[in-house]
Order: structure tokens, then sequence, then C-alpha cells
């Protein structure tokens, strides 16, 4: 087999496997998939030493169910961590839950240190570019219409920090580090949302 041939090959054999990993790490349940992993999860949980002993409690864990998944993160290629809305008989909620993804199903994941996702520092940075380039657009006086195109062009995130899943709304609140060249650094509060893979940034 000529050179070039075998190269080709394993061109598309590498592109193949960049492509599954790629399908991997954006895979993420539904919402019958993420029900049914919880569902699973909570029927170990009965059936083991320190299932709920009360009628009540039983009842009260039976109940619990998502009525959303809001969006998802990956974690791992075939791990990945959800906003999802829990329908519970007291209050409704949005939690973190991180699912690991074995075979074709989904398998809801025993940790308590699971994090809020968030943007990358790069995805923040257009999101908050874009909104100040949005805010000079409306402006009606040239000046500070300019002011905020400068600011957006010069604006840096340089970490995101502190950052806490409303349980309320599903978004997630970070404290933005931010640097401009002619203002030096500061810090602001922000609040995104995660939709599907898709993150926006939300009024203050």
């Amino acid at each position: 087999m000529p050179l070039t041939a075998l190269a080709r090959r394993y061109a598309l054999f590498v592109l193949s496997l960049a492509s599954g990993q790629v399908m991997a790490l954006d895979a993420a349940p539904t919402l019958d998939q993420a029900n049914a992993a919880l569902h699973a999860a909570l029927s170990a949980e009965r059936a083991g030493p320190q299932a709920a002993a009360s009628p009540l409690g039983r009842a009260l864990l039976e109940s619990l169910k998502f009525s959303l998944v809001q969006g998802c993160q990956s974690l791992a290629p075939a791990q990945t961590a959800c906003i999802v809305k829990i329908e519970a008989p007291m209050r409704d909620a949005y939690q973190v839950f991180a699912f690991d993804l074995d075979g074709a199903d989904w398998r809801l994941v025993k940790r308590s240190d699971i994090e809020a996702p968030q943007p990358t520092l790069g995805g923040a940075q257009a999101l908050l570019r874009e909104h100040l380039q949005a805010l000079g657009a409306r402006e009606t006086d040239a000046r500070r219409a300019a002011e905020y195109r400068r600011f957006a062009l010069a604006l840096e995130v340089a970490a995101l920090e502190s950052c806490d899943l409303d349980r309320d709304s599903g978004a997630v609140e970070c404290d933005a580090q931010l640097h401009t060249p002619g203002a030096g650094a500061g810090s602001k509060r922000v609040r995104f949302q995660l939709q599907g893979s898709q993150w926006s940034l939300l009024p203050d």
C-alpha cells in the first residue's frame, strides 16, 4: 500500500477517535435517563443498611424526581455534571449531580464534592465583552458609547472564583476577577446560566 494511502487511513482513524471523544464529552442524559438513574440509585439505597426506617421517610424518597435537566458540562470523557431541578414534597430546588455513562445507560454518581459547572475564562470573557458592546450600542451619548466599546475590547477575565449554584433560579454566581489596561484589576459578582451546553450571561 502506498505511503500516502497509509497516511490517509491513519488520519481517518485518528479523526474517528477524536470525533468519538468529542461526542462522549458532549454527551448528557435526557430527563428520562436522569430520572432512571435517580430511581436506580434510590432503589439501591432502600435496599441497603442505611435505608429509611419509617414509612414517611421511604415515601419522601420515592416521591423525589427531576423535573428538568437544565444543562450539563463534562467532567471526564464518560462523566458529566448537570444542573437539574428536583421536585420534592417540601420544596423544588436546583442542584448539581454527576452522571457516569455506563454503556448505553447513565448512572448517578454518589459524590458530595461536585462543584457547580462554570464557563471557561475565555467563554466568560466573551460573554462580558458582548454585554459591554450591547450596552455601548444602546448608549445615545457618543462619548460614553465609545468608552463602552474600548472597555469591551480591553476587558480580560483573570479568574472565576467562589462559583455557587442559586438553588432557586438555577443560575451560577461567580466572583469574576477582571482586568483592563486603563482601569487595572477589580472584582464583580456575575451570574451565568447553563442551558443545554451553552452559557449565557444574566443581567444584574
